[in-house]
């Protein structure tokens, strides 16, 4: 694979300008498509991922690895039955592959059975079966022991922090939030570290914290997602600020909102209370609405409640 490809995969240029070569290994491929998908551009990621999905003399491993992908972009579109589907197709393929050696960054067989184990139980999460979440988290540690890639351990962490949100327990999301955004931290990745902060911080909130301190920490991550080109994020991170201000007592503001409203700035500049996160947001998930194929934009406008035709801002 290609260093810079790796490194805008999973490191800490997320913003790399990058498209398919000709000549190009499926491997490379798939990474290009991981860093489109960041991006928000999913159409251009789908149609990648689509084929190294079906097409002929595709390694197992790789074949796994973009199924899975293809999966966790429809499931960040609110498509999460669509993804299990995608996440079963990816867990066959990562059986079938031959076993190789272990990759620092995730992208060898068992890395991919690892992301289809902990896809499946994200796909689990968001359709309220806590119980085969659980299941396929505790298959999910089992596989990811002794891997070197640090990847795999900071999804797993996300999934057990949000089933944990869904069971109503949020204190015991905390820990599994902290670690995610440590070791995200250490590995160097962009992407992971501002999905790690965004999770982090509303398990906080909702266990009790300083509910201002987490919108301040969400409108962080969400500014280091415009500024490292993760649309991806973004709009997660303006919206789950909005979320969280319901939680903060009436009448208070963070340090954020403070700066901006002194220096009086626009609904179109920085996003300083609940109108204008939102208003942040909806302009950002107008972008992604455009990039993404005909079954993303579907996903998409059912998860959020748009009509199609309607414009979200």
């Amino acid at each position: 694979m290609t260093p810079d490809l790796r490194a805008a995969a999973f490191g800490a240029h997320p913003d790399a300008a990058v498209r398919v070569r000709p000549g190009m290994v499926a491997a490379d491929r798939w990474l290009v498509a991981v860093v489109l998908g960041g991006q928000g551009r999913y159409a251009a990621a789908a149609t990648i991922l689509e084929d190294l999905v079906t097409a002929p003399r595709v390694p197992p491993a790789v074949a796994a690895h973009a199924a899975v992908t293809l999966a966790a972009h429809r499931r960040q579109l609110g498509g999460h039955a669509t993804a299990r589907r995608l996440d079963a197709i990816g867990l066959r393929h990562a059986t079938a592959a031959p076993p190789g050696a272990l990759d620092v960054d995730g992208t060898d067989a068992r890395a991919a059975r690892v992301d289809a184990l902990v896809g499946l139980a994200a796909d689990a999460v968001g359709t309220g079966a806590a119980g085969l979440a659980q299941r396929l988290l505790d298959a999910a540690a089992a596989a990811v022991c002794g891997h070197p890639a640090w990847r795999l351990t900071v999804r797993l962490c996300w999934v057990r922090a949000e089933l944990a949100l869904l069971r109503g327990d949020a204190a015991a999301a905390v820990a599994p939030s902290r670690t995610a955004l440590e070791l995200a931290t250490a590995g160097g990745s962009v992407r992971h570290v501002v999905k790690s902060r965004i999770v982090h911080a509303v398990a906080g909130a909702v266990a009790g914290g300083d509910a201002c301190a987490a919108i301040a920490e969400l409108d962080a991550a969400g500014d280091l997602a415009e500024r490292a080109g993760l649309l991806s994020l973004a709009w997660p991170a303006r919206y789950a600020a909005t979320d969280v201000s319901q939680l903060a007592p009436i009448g208070v503001s963070t340090a954020n909102d403070r700066a901006a409203r002194t220096a009086q700035q626009s609904v179109n500049g920085r996003p300083n209370d609940a109108a204008r996160r939102r208003h942040a947001g909806a302009a950002t998930v107008s972008v992604i609405l455009r990039r993404c194929d005909p079954v993303g934009r579907r996903l998409m406008r059912v998860g959020l409640g748009l009509s199609d035709g309607l414009p979200v801002t």
